[in-house]
């Protein structure tokens, strides 16, 4: 993919209109005119993130503050295809005619300074990796299960404790039944009279005891079909889609708009169909509680003819009945329990499930990556030496666990750091569902009390998010001083910079833009180097750099060189030809040799004879 033409309106570069060549192209110019800002410019038309948040932040701001109001549009040529890419300065993203891989765009300051942050260094590795949608995808699609069905079993647990808790009464209420049955054996004996009625009593409660189970049941039923009616009503309100933009062309969305509205459809029936449900539960609660009712009032007659034969009596068959009805409710919510615990069963299964495809997905991403590591090694090597670690970046688990046990009480800050290091995310989930202190204890080297302070706490918190907060690889870049190799942190800026433009010009089937990379480096470097991987290049990739060197243009053998000229209020180009051109010769010798004459001394200093 190459950039057939760039379009700037309005803002330090307004009319600005060149047509870049395939093959190397050089951007010139004094300071102050615009090449940086041209390259900035084409970043945010493209929607190129820097490789670290401030640098980013940092190409943004630029790029607003040179295109104003105004707005700036790039033709790309893909193989047959011709993808037009705008932007202005208040829209979020770029409007494209159709889709493109991003380029490689370095500015001067990530040249020097990439090689120090672990993503910046991940970042540039996986530019090696080719197209990385359908893993991304994957990965997203994993991890949104494991979060839903994380949520789902956790929603599961708490109803599992609920039913628990009510079914640890049965033990007080049969013991209290033990406890009256005596009583109600003397007073079944104090008459004929009384036996039949506390006879009839004693069904009417069984049967008052049946439609009390059978209410709360109804009513069970009830709450779901509401809960998933209003999950649906809240689907149905979500799922709107913005239409298709008036200045985009036709719409290709058709038939997908047509099935969307046909989904709506079915939704809105099933609510139609959930509401007709609710309503036949409704009136099938409300005859169990008006048949309840007239039992309970026949139970509370009975009642006072018993206590008519016998004073208490009365409140012995109430506190029986009582006792008697509550026991078959509990008995009844074992079944539910059982429901429960399958449905936690099975969440917690497709969620394992889900966690493996995970696991697969970055398993995948390490190999590709450790076999990109080995082919620029291959290339690049001994000099420059590239090594990834699995799972090594640790900062993003260990900042999660942070808000997780923030305001727990705990010391936490000395506890993340150790705990992120040697314990999975999903270890760590699976540990908390567990309650298992010892594990987490022996990890984290904690005491079985901190750790389990630790468990209670972070059962609180968004444990889906945890188990799949990523814990990215780490890589390593080192240069080759002396004996040993140096890793880049230790490095001068112009040794890191001799590490980084290599593997950056390795990127030989993408577009690749670099703002005046020869900075902190020498000009050898330049020539046995930089040149040579230039030249090295397929004669149909591009390459676009900004530079005050004249190396780079002359040696490069560029193939279109961009001189820009300012008035102090906009740019503007002033030459925009090949290399051979009169004009191109001349804005070289006077912007980047000093002149003519300039040049000619000091070919004549180095033709001199020496001692």
């Amino acid at each position: 993919m190459h950039i057939e033409r760039i379009q700037i309106e309005e803002g330090f570069l307004n009319g600005f209109d060149v047509s870049p060549r395939v093959g190397l192209n050089v951007i010139i110019g004094a300071r102050g005119t615009g090449k940086t800002s041209l390259i900035e410019l084409i970043r945010f038309c493209l929607n190129v993130d820097g490789y670290t948040p401030e640098t980013s932040r940092r190409s943004r701001e630029h790029a607003l503050s040179v295109l104003g109001s105004g707005q700036i549009t790039l033709t790309l040529v893909d193989g047959d295809r011709r993808i037009v890419v705008s932007r202005s300065a208040n829209e979020a993203t770029p409007r494209m005619s159709g889709p493109f891989l991003p380029p490689i765009i370095l500015s001067q300051t990530e040249i020097e300074t990439v090689g120090l942050q672990p993503g910046g260094r991940l970042r540039l590795l996986d530019g090696f990796l080719g197209d990385q949608r359908a893993i991304a995808a994957e990965e997203a699609h994993a991890i949104a299960t494991v979060r839903s069905t994380t949520a789902e079993a956790d929603a599961i647990r708490r109803d599992i404790e609920l039913l628990n808790a009510q079914l640890a009464e049965l033990p007080s209420i049969e013991e209290q039944l033990a406890q009256l049955a005596p009583h109600e054996q003397q007073l079944a004996a104090l008459s004929a009279d009384a036996q039949t009625k506390t006879g009839q009593l004693n069904v009417l409660s069984s049967t008052i005891s049946v439609k009390g189970v059978a209410s709360a049941a109804v009513q069970r039923f009830q709450a779901a079909v509401a809960n998933w009616q209003a999950a649906l009503a809240r689907a149905q309100a979500m799922s709107g889609a913005e239409g298709w933009p008036a200045n985009a062309g036709t719409d290709p969305l058709g038939d997908a708009r047509t099935r969307v509205a046909k989904a709506h459809q079915f939704i809105s029936a099933a609510l139609q169909e959930l509401a007709a449900v609710e309503a036949t539960t409704c009136q099938i609660a409300s005859r169990f509680e008006s048949e309840k009712i007239v039992y309970e009032d026949q139970a509370r007659a009975l009642r006072r003819d018993i206590e008519g034969l016998q004073t208490g009596a009365g409140d012995i068959a109430r506190r029986g009945q009582a006792l008697r009805e509550r026991k078959e409710q509990l008995e009844s919510l074992r079944g539910v329990l059982a429901t429960r615990v399958m449905a936690m069963q099975f969440a917690v299964m497709r969620r394992s499930a889900a966690l493996d495809a995970l696991e697969a997905t970055r398993t995948q991403r390490y190999d590709e990556r450790a076999q990109a590591a080995n082919r620029l090694n291959q290339v690049l090597g001994p000099r420059i030496r590239i090594a990834v670690i699995r799972g090594g970046q640790t900062d993003a688990f260990a900042t999660a666990l942070t808000e997780a046990l923030r305001g727990s009480g705990l010391r936490y800050n000395d506890i993340v750091g150790t705990l992120a290091q040697r314990i999975s995310p999903r270890e760590l989930l699976e540990a908390v569902e567990n309650d298992d202190y010892e594990l987490v204890a022996t990890r984290g080297s904690l005491s079985l009390d901190r750790a389990a302070k630790a468990v209670l706490a972070l059962k609180e918190a968004d444990l889906g998010s945890i188990a799949t907060v990523p814990v990215e690889d780490y890589v390593t870049f080192s240069l080759m001083d002396g004996a040993d190799h140096k890793d880049i942190a230790d490095l001068s800026t112009g040794q890191r910079c001799t590490v980084i433009l290599p593997l950056v010009l390795r990127h030989v089937d993408r577009l690749l833009i670099v703002d005046q990379p020869e900075d902190h480096i020498d000009n050898a470097f330049i020539a046995e180097t930089l040149i040579k991987a230039i030249l090295a290049r397929p004669a149909n990739s591009q390459l676009i750099f900004s530079t005050h060197n004249a190396n780079i243009p002359v040696l490069g053998n560029a193939d279109f060189v961009l001189q820009l000229g300012s008035d102090g209020r906009r740019g503007f180009p002033l030459v925009a030809a090949p290399l051979a051109s009169a004009k191109v010769v001349q804005a070289i010798s006077s912007v980047m040799e000093g002149g003519a004459e300039a040049f000619r001394r000091r070919a004549a200093f180095y033709a001199q004879p020496r001692l």
